[in-house]
């Protein structure tokens, strides 16, 4: 450890923490903050679906969930881009190499500009054969209609967002990155409220509450790696792109499977709200995204344990330290599996309550919206395996295997089971789809992270 330290720049104190620091404490530090982080993003979701559906009602909320799969194409794009880019950053700054992370930060938040600037271009020209595509008539495809509407002005700021926030991880300012997305949260929440309680704007002000406070916040960013950049200071700031570009086709490459996955969802999505309309109706989509959304609890913690550990796992990998690399890939998987258990039995015992927080008063909605939690809360105890291993292989560089263990999860089982168990079950197929797709990845991602780790512990 001693020459591990001498070899260091003294002038980084973050790239000395990362590959010094104790791991259990290194991982407490990171991975909090991150969790933390992404539950609010989960809380203004949850809260815009609640006062959604308080005040306009369950078609209104079903209409977010038909915007799905558009919504998952852009936040797969900056996934791509932000884990991709960000997995280098920390690869690179565990390497020492300061300079060439400086110049992907930059190439990474233009890419994320074009992205942003391009999908409003397109939502303009084509916004009326998108919501025909979707299937969406009558009061659905209005509400579905002024939300996107709205939305698609702050794509820009939105894959910003995402993309800073992880950079600022990088540049070991977690509690930072939290702060200030536990305060978009806030001000979401408050703009929600206020836009559709006060002002009666409809759906269009929910999209509209998101926007302004997701704006800030990528704002906030900015302003942090422009103040770096300009004071000169050590650690990740904005770098001169000259000869950086061609790094955009590894990048992309390595953060593939995150867009597979996100464009994934929105695929299979589309396919749930097809079968659910079919058998059940709209009323059947509205109970979906209400179990979604309680999951997204779940699944939220589990995606900031991933992205919390991401720069420990990549800054030792670029430094060569494999041990405390597995260290953490084991503390991981044994304290997601314990949380998935816990979230399992609240979910189970707390389900009503729950759901009347979205739709009180809706006595036909909420036994459906129960009958449904009851089959698929059961895939909480598979989820973290397949999320964090996505992840794991994405923050080594290896986006051959994220990409299995992504399509795994997200595309090839859930399409199995989307085909085959409504023939066979009805609706009832349709909901234990989830916990067949989940469980098999999980055994996929056991098994490739079992034979990285025997082919490379000699690294």
């Amino acid at each position: 450890m001693q020459e591990i330290r001498n070899e260091m720049n003294v002038d980084d104190p973050v790239r000395e923490e990362f590959l010094t620091k104790a791991l259990g404490c290194l991982m407490l530090k990171n991975i909090l903050p991150a969790v933390t982080s992404v539950l609010f993003i989960l809380l203004y979701q949850m809260v815009d679906g609640i006062l959604v559906g308080r005040r306009l009602g369950p078609e209104a909320l079903a209409s977010v969930n038909i915007l799905y799969p558009i919504i998952a194409l852009i936040s797969g794009l900056a996934i791509m881009i932000g884990v991709g880019g960000n997995a280098k950053i920390a690869v690179l700054l565990g390497k020492g190499e300061t300079s060439k992370a400086r110049s992907i930060l930059s190439l990474i938040v233009l890419v994320g500009i074009g992205i942003g600037l391009g999908s409003n271009i397109i939502i303009l020209l084509a916004n009326r054969s998108i919501l025909v595509f979707l299937g969406t008539s009558g009061s659905l495809g209005y509400f579905a209609g002024e939300y996107l509407n709205v939305l698609h002005f702050f794509f820009t700021p939105m894959i910003l967002i995402f993309i800073l926030e992880q950079s600022v991880r990088n540049d070991g300012r977690a509690n930072f990155a939290t702060g200030l997305m536990g305060a978009t949260a806030v001000l979401n929440i408050f703009l929600d409220y206020l836009f559709l309680f006060r002002f009666n704007m409809g759906i269009g002000g929910a999209a509209l509450a998101t926007g302004i406070s997701q704006s800030l916040g990528a704002i906030i960013f900015l302003g942090y790696f422009i103040n770096k950049t300009k004071r000169k200071v050590s650690g990740l700031s904005f770098g001169d792109i000259s000869g950086s570009s061609r790094e955009i086709i590894p990048i992309v490459g390595n953060g593939s499977s995150e867009l597979f996955n996100s464009i994934a969802l929105g695929i299979t999505t589309f396919i749930y709200n097809k079968l659910i309309i079919n058998y059940v109706g709209a009323l059947g989509v509205a109970a979906f995204t209400i179990v979604q959304y309680i999951m997204f609890i779940g699944i939220a913690i589990f995606i900031g344990m991933a992205n919390g550990s991401q720069p420990i796992i990549s800054y030792n990998f670029g430094g060569g330290l494999m041990d405390r690399v597995y260290g953490a890939l084991k503390r991981l998987l044994t304290v997601s599996t314990i949380l998935s258990l816990i979230i399992f039995l609240i979910i189970r015992v707390k389900a009503e309550s729950l759901v009347e927080i979205f739709i009180p008063g809706e006595p036909e909605a909420i036994k459906l919206t129960l009958r449904v939690a009851i089959y698929m809360s059961w895939s909480i105890l598979f989820m973290p395996v397949g999320i964090i291993g996505s992840v794991y292989f994405t923050a080594l560089e290896k986006p051959k295997k994220s990409l299995v263990v992504a399509a795994s999860q997200s595309i090839i089982f859930t399409i199995l089971g989307l085909i085959t168990f409504p023939l066979v079950l009805g609706d009832i197929g349709i909901w234990i789809t989830p916990v067949f797709a989940e469980g098999v990845t999980s055994l996929v991602a056991i098994l490739l992270m079992y034979r990285w780790k025997k082919q490379n512990y000699a690294y």
